[in-house]
């Protein structure tokens, strides 16, 4: 009798030992795809989207058509390491095994043919292993690689997942067109009866392999999977493969989340884009946007702000807008084709590949125009740099869980907010120790009196000009989210309203204190953050409390 497969069928009660040892592992991701060759542009313009846009740990490719070695660069450039290579036979085979270079997993190769790369995944205490798979194109010979997967599988007592293009359907519901070959079904069936694998939960599309003929969609298969053992799956309740849009190869790449979709997050704050300066109609909005009332300038900065919102949304945007809706619409499209055969479909969907390779290629244009001086300098003009630099140090910074004063640990996102903030709120408001402050006559440097009057003298506007020189201009900004390269490149629309400002709060001794908010930011001093008191506070000044330089030093 034929075994029916309930996917996903584990016990309500998960052993919270072994879910706790397995939470140094739960940020990993890893993303399959057989890519039917990876040197032409179009399959490295989407390997790069893939990974900006996901930032997979792990990357398992296969079907690559070219020698590691022609890619060594693009890969490199993009931060991504060898973990192992198998080479392909001209257009047959091949697994490219990569991890990300800034993840702090230790990987080990355990074992290795032409058709899978075994490997364990440590990271602490916490360990698993992980198969990728290429199974044969060939019917005859994927009995093998069962067999050999079986051998192993006697040979481990350990969390193992399976990820790859197995090239066989399981069920009849697997496939929508051709003929359902049931004897080869039960041989994958009982393969992964005898080694107690489930077929993980899938979102995002039925079919991950399909073939067109004239235009015409004849058939549609489940190629592609994630398999697992008990233990991993209890060690990973939240682990699930995401089918993701397909867009060059006619297999659609896999996403595995080993710890399920991440925390909801509020709202981004606001920041200015410096990429907007060469915009041609930016000037003109800054000049229109930029108004003091009551010499208020939290009020115009917020006046501003609301400007450059609107202008992003309806104007900057439109190639980021574009390229979503173009894979919304992708995806519409290829679900209504795993119903419906549609010549009319089929076009529109090479119609809308071609349009998204456009506006991929419009997105790098894009970011190499207007790229940071740093990343000109490192020499990777695309996307791909910015988004792992950025990705890169928020993952580093980021904080997992944290011991508490009472002794034990947690990793609720809620009660972590809640204990840095008692501890800081507790630290800086401690009573401090009372110092002498008075000064012996001789015991302390004098200023003489030229010093004197460069410090008494009335402040300059090329003086408060260039104080704001001296400043980086694409450092961390305040709360109001302004870089100092938007004062620097309209100095002469802000200026005098800035140098007012500096010259009241000189003369004065006042200014708003909104303007002197700061951001508090908890870096980890050491990997990972064991205590509260283990995150330094990073304060990040404002322009005007930087532009008191003079009092800094003098010569």
């Amino acid at each position: 009798m034929r075994r029916i497969w309930l996917r996903d069928s584990l016990p309500l009660f998960v052993p919270l030992q072994s879910f706790v040892v397995m939470e140094a592992l739960l940020d990993i991701t890893i993303l399959s795809w057989n890519i039917r060759g990876a040197q032409n542009n179009n399959a490295r313009r989407h390997l790069k989207e893939l990974m900006r846009k996901h930032n997979p740990t792990l990357m398992a490719i296969y079907e690559t058509h070219v020698p590691y070695s022609r890619l060594s660069v693009f890969w490199s450039n993009n931060n991504y390491i060898p973990i192992h290579i198998i080479e392909a036979n001209g257009h047959s085979g091949g697994i490219w095994l990569l991890k990300h270079s800034a993840t702090n997993i230790t990987t080990t190769v355990i074992d290795s043919n032409p058709h899978s790369i075994t490997f364990s995944i440590t990271c602490g205490s916490a360990s698993t292993i992980c198969t990728c798979i290429y199974a044969s194109p060939n019917p005859t010979l994927r009995p093998n690689l069962w067999s050999h997967l079986v051998n192993f599988n006697r040979s481990i007592d350990a969390p193992w997942m399976l990820i790859g293009d197995f090239n066989e359907t399981l069920l009849p519901s697997d496939q929508r067109g051709g003929i359902f070959h049931s004897n080869r079904a039960v041989s994958f069936s009982n393969f992964m009866t005898t080694c107690n694998l489930l077929d993980l939960t899938t979102t995002g599309g039925r079919f991950t392999w399909h073939r067109n003929n004239n235009g015409i969609r004849i058939l549609s298969k489940k190629l592609d999977r994630g398999l697992a053992n008990i233990d991993w799956r209890m060690s990973f309740p939240e682990a699930f493969v995401e089918v993701l849009c397909r867009l060059h190869s006619d297999h659609n790449p896999l996403l595995l989340r080993f710890g399920g979709l991440p925390l909801a997050r509020g709202p981004r704050p606001f920041r200015f884009e410096a990429a907007w300066i060469d915009h041609s109609d930016y000037a003109k909005l800054v000049q229109n946007s930029w108004h003091l009332p009551n010499n208020n300038i939290t009020a115009a900065l917020t006046k501003v702000k609301e400007s450059f919102i609107i202008f992003n949304h309806e104007v900057f945007d439109n190639i980021f807008q574009r390229k979503k809706h173009i894979e919304s619409r992708l995806k519409g499209i290829q679900n209504y084709l795993e119903r419906v055969d549609s010549i009319c479909h089929s076009l529109l969907e090479k119609e809308l590949q071609n349009e998204y390779n456009h506006i991929l290629y419009q997105e790098e244009m894009l970011w190499y125009q207007k790229s940071r001086e740093k990343w000109v300098k490192f020499g990777d003009r695309n996307t791909a740099f910015f988004h792992a630099q950025t990705i890169i140090r928020r993952k580093r910074n980021r904080i997992h869980r944290l011991q508490l004063l009472c002794g034990t640990w947690s990793s609720d996102s809620d009660i972590l907010q809640e204990e840095a903030q008692n501890y800081f709120k507790s630290f800086f408001s401690a009573t401090q120790s009372i110092h002498n402050r008075t000064f012996n006559e001789g015991t302390h440097p004098t200023i003489d009196d030229e010093g004197k009057i460069s410090l008494t003298s009335p402040i300059t506007k090329n003086e408060v000009f260039d104080a704001l020189n001296s400043m980086k201009p694409y450092k961390a900004p305040g709360p109001d989210g302004f870089h100092c390269i938007f004062f620097k490149q309209y100095w002469h629309i802000v200026g005098d309203d800035i140098f007012h400002m500096v010259q009241s709060a000189f003369q004065t001794g006042y200014f708003d204190p909104e303007i002197s908010n700061t951001l508090i930011a908890l870096i980890p001093k050491i990997d990972p953050p064991l205590l509260t008191k283990t995150s330094d506070p990073s304060v990040f000044a404002i322009l005007c409390t930087k532009l008191s330089q003079r009092f800094w030093f003098t010569d």
